[in-house]
């Protein structure tokens, strides 16, 4: 049983290994491929768009998951016309802060005594934090309304 589970737990890992070298491209047709059936139910126009990653007003549900796969949130905005959904793409980034810290170190002197000093040390710490790339609203399972990060 333990040589199974460690089996498991190695493939497991090779497979995400793989996944985080792959280019967004290679995911796109990776996903396309999995789909190809409704891939191919779509226009020669359609389908190089969605091959190229471009989302557009009138795209259905099913034409943003090739597209740009699937989103990160999902919310429900309602207004005075109705209920939108609205899809949420997200990319994280690591920002690295640099603190000062005062710790007690215990020091010995040449007697043998023992003592506490109070030393500053730089101490660095990264935090994640998550930000919107873009939004997608649908409104009857249409794309009514794009939002993308000018960066």
């Amino acid at each position: 049983m333990l040589k199974k589970t460690k089996l498991v737990l190695l493939i497991l890992g090779g497979v995400f290994a793989l996944s985080a070298c792959m280019s967004v491209q290679q995911i796109r047709d990776r996903r396309i491929a999995s789909n190809q059936e409704l891939f191919n139910s779509f226009n020669a126009e359609i389908q190089q768009k969605i091959r190229a990653g471009q989302v557009e007003l009138g795209f259905s549900e099913e034409m943003v998951k090739l597209a740009w796969g699937m989103p990160d949130t999902i919310y429900t905005r309602t207004t005075d016309k109705g209920d939108a959904t609205v899809w949420t793409y997200s990319r994280t980034r690591i920002l690295t802060h640099t603190d000062r810290m005062t710790i007690p170190v215990r020091v010995r002197d040449t007697s043998g005594r023992s003592s506490v000093q109070y030393e500053n040390v730089w101490v660095n710490r990264d935090t994640r934090e998550e930000y919107a790339v873009a939004r997608v609203e649908f409104t009857g399972g249409v794309v009514t309304a794009l939002e993308r990060l000018n960066m």
